[in-house]
């Protein structure tokens, strides 16, 4: 019995140090955007938030330890305001996770309706919005202007940007990504409606964009990440009308224009492969891989 103790305690010992690495490891942040716009990480996560005179307006909690620890700071700093909107930016639990730490009597909860019908058909672990949209809403926040917009298929279901005229700010989750590559095989994407929504939000008047990955950027930056995925997808389809295949493609595509992209040497080759399966199944025609 005793040597089963000792055996527990020393286990116990081993997994501390991990766990309070682990802790130290999670980096969060709040960052001042001007306008009284906020930006929130969490480790590789963003979400960002407004504060008024009255009371706040939230997007994604991201999860319940992250929500936490931003209604605390946010108490610190702002005092005890209640939280009149939170605003989901799409289905994918990795970011509308933790909802309810921002429930206040009197929340209003927004998201896409297919947004939300994919969250109550998974019973997902988060509060379900109370106010759907099909295409546009327009919020009042305390007399200024939110906008949110549906652009079609791009990441995730419903995925929605929303927009400050008065401060022309921009918050997009997944389908913008500054300075950076898209995730691995863009698993999650619809290519070609990433490309779609990305020329049509561009034609909104803003300066700044707050992504829920990657850098702060402006106008500027959305444009590129629009031209990387056209030229992704022109050098794919000219490989595949040359007859190559996906080990052909990813070895002889480079785009050195994206060099400096974080993450470009890891996730291109993964890149062309998501990109070079969705065309594949767009065109209806499948490479022979040797």
């Amino acid at each position: 019995m005793l040597k089963k103790l000792l055996f527990a305690v020393f286990a116990l010992n081993l997994l501390l140090p991990v766990s309070s690495a682990m802790a130290q490891d999670t980096k969060r942040s709040i960052t001042d955007l001007g306008n009284n716009i906020y930006r929130f990480q969490d480790n590789m996560h963003y979400s960002v938030f407004i504060v008024g005179k009255q009371g706040l307006l939230m997007t994604d909690p991201i999860s319940t330890e992250a929500a936490t620890w931003l209604r605390k700071e946010v108490r610190q700093r702002f005092g005890d305001l209640p939280i009149k909107y939170v605003i989901y930016s799409h289905n994918h639990l990795d970011h509308v996770a933790g909802g309810e730490v921002f429930r206040d009597p009197g929340t209003t909860f927004i998201a896409h309706e297919k947004a939300a019908e994919d969250l109550r058909r998974n019973h997902a672990q988060t509060v379900i919005p109370d106010t759907t949209f099909s295409d546009h809403m327009q919020i009042d926040f305390e007399g200024r202007k939110i906008a949110l917009q549906y652009y079609g298929p791009n990441n995730g279901a419903g995925n929605i940007s929303m927009y400050v005229p008065d401060a022309r700010f921009l918050f997009v989750v997944d389908w913008i990504i500054l300075k950076r590559l898209p995730f691995k095989e863009m698993y999650y994407y619809d290519f070609e409606g990433s490309i779609a929504s990305l020329k049509q939000v561009l034609q909104l008047d803003f300066d700044k964009v707050a992504p829920g990955h990657s850098v702060v950027g402006n106008k500027d930056d959305v444009r590129e990440n629009l031209a990387y995925l056209e030229e992704l997808r022109d050098a794919v389809l000219k490989a595949m009308n040359e007859g190559k295949t996906l080990e052909q493609m990813q070895r002889e595509i480079t785009l050195p224009r994206y060099a400096a992209f974080a993450n470009y040497e890891e996730w291109l080759p993964l890149n062309i492969k998501g990109a070079y399966e969705q065309l594949s199944r767009l065109s209806g025609r499948y490479g022979q891989e040797k």
